[in-house]
C-alpha cells in the first residue's frame, strides 16, 4: 500500500517539474518568440510536445545521477520524508523564481537540495559534487564565448548568405523553419536533461518507476509551460537584446548542443543559464560588454544564479533537521 508520506513527496516532485517547466520555457522558446518566428502560444505548444519526448528518450543518465549517484548509500533508497524535503526546497525557490521573473538555474535548485539532504546523512559523493559544479561553470562560459565568436566574426556572413536567396520571403520562409526546428531540438535537449532534475530523486526513492517518471514528469513540465512560461518566455526574447531570427537559430543550436552533450554524460546542467549567456553573447557582439552588462535584468540574474544552491541546500537542511 502506497503511503500518505509517498503521495506528498510524488505530488510535490510532479510540482516541482511543472515550476522547472514553467522557468525553462523561457530557455527553450525565448528566442523563437523574440524573433518573431513563433506567437507565445505556438511556442509553448512545441515545449509541450519535444520535453516529452526529451524526457522519455533521453532523460535517464541525468536521472541516475541526481536520484542515485550524487549521495552516497541508500540515503534516498525509500526515504520519503527526504525526497519531501528535496522536491520543497527546490520548489521553492524555482518558485520565488518564477515570481520575480527570474529564469533561475533549476539545476542549481535541485541539486543544492540533494547536496543539502546527503549533508544531513553524512553521505555526499564529493568527487561527483566537484565534476557538476565544474559542468556549472563550463557550460554557461562556453555558451556565452562560443556565441559571442559567431556574433562577432560568422554572423555576418551568415547573414549575407540568407540575403542572396531569390527573394526575402523565401529567406524569410527558410529562417522561420530553421527557428522551429532549432527551438524544437532545444526543448528536447531540456526535456532530456531537466526533467531528470525534477524528478531523480523520487525515482531514487522508489515513488515513481523511471519510465513512468519520464512521462509524467515530461508532462507536467509541459503543462508548466504552457500555464506558466509565457512571462518567461518575453524576457529572454524581449528584454535582454533584440533577437533576429538567424541570431534565434544560432542561440538555440549552440545552447541545446550544449545541454545535449551534458545529458549524455548523465551531468545536470543549467538550460537557463546556457541560453541566457548564449543571448549575452550575442549581445555583447552586437552591444559590446558595458551596454550588456548596464541590463537590469543581467544584474539581477547573476546576482541570483549563484546564490540558487547554498539556498536550496540550507533550505533541505534546515527542514530536514525540524523534521
Amino acid at each position: 500500500m502506497i503511503s500518505l508520506m509517498a503521495i506528498l513527496a510524488g505530488a510535490v516532485s510532479i510540482g516541482l517539474a511543472i515550476s522547472i517547466g514553467a522557468n525553462n520555457s523561457a530557455a527553450e522558446m525565448g528566442p523563437a518568440y523574440g524573433s518573431g518566428a513563433r506567437s507565445r502560444r505556438e511556442a509553448v505548444g512545441l515545449i509541450a510536445v519535444f520535453c516529452v519526448l526529451g524526457a522519455v528518450l533521453g532523460g535517464h543518465r541525468v536521472m541516475a545521477t541526481v536520484g542515485e549517484k550524487l549521495v552516497d548509500g541508500d540515503v534516498l533508497t525509500g526515504n520519503m520524508h527526504g525526497v519531501l524535503v528535496v522536491a520543497a526546497a527546490a520548489l521553492s525557490l524555482v518558485a520565488l523564481a518564477n515570481v520575480l521573473r527570474v529564469p533561475i538555474a533549476t539545476s542549481h535548485a535541485v541539486v543544492g537540495s540533494v547536496i543539502g539532504l546527503g549533508l544531513f546523512y553524512r553521505s555526499v559523493n564529493g568527487p561527483l559534487v566537484a565534476v557538476v559544479v565544474a559542468w556549472w561553470i563550463v557550460t554557461p562560459l562556453a555558451s556565452l564565448f562560443v556565441s559571442y565568436l559567431v556574433g562577432r566574426y560568422i554572423y555576418r556572413y551568415l547573414l549575407h548568405s540568407f540575403g542572396r536567396l531569390r527573394s526575402e520571403q523565401a529567406a524569410q520562409r527558410v529562417l522561420v523553419g530553421l527557428v522551429t526546428i532549432s527551438s524544437c531540438w532545444m526543448a528536447f535537449s531540456a526535456g532530456s536533461n531537466s526533467l531528470a532534475k525534477a524528478m531523480g530523486p523520487a525515482v531514487g526513492a522508489g515513488v515513481f518507476h523511471a519510465t513512468g517518471a519520464a512521462i509524467l514528469g515530461g508532462v507536467a513540465m509541459a503543462l508548466g509551460a504552457l500555464l506558466l512560461g509565457g512571462r518567461m518566455i518575453h524576457i529572454v526574447g524581449k528584454e535582454i537584446t533584440s533577437i533576429c531570427p538567424l541570431c534565434a537559430v544560432l542561440v538555440q543550436a549552440i545552447s541545446a548542443s550544449i545541454v545535449f552533450a551534458a545529458s549524455r554524460f548523465g551531468m545536470p546542467v543549467s538550460l537557463a543559464e546556457i541560453v541566457t549567456c548564449s543571448v549575452i553573447g550575442f549581445s555583447c557582439a552586437a552591444n559590446g560588454l558595458r551596454g550588456t552588462a548596464s541590463n537590469s535584468h543581467v544584474r539581477r540574474m547573476l546576482l541570483l544564479w549563484p546564490a540558487a544552491p547554498g539556498a536550496a541546500g540550507l533550505m533541505a537542511f534546515g527542514l530536514l533537521a525540524v523534521m
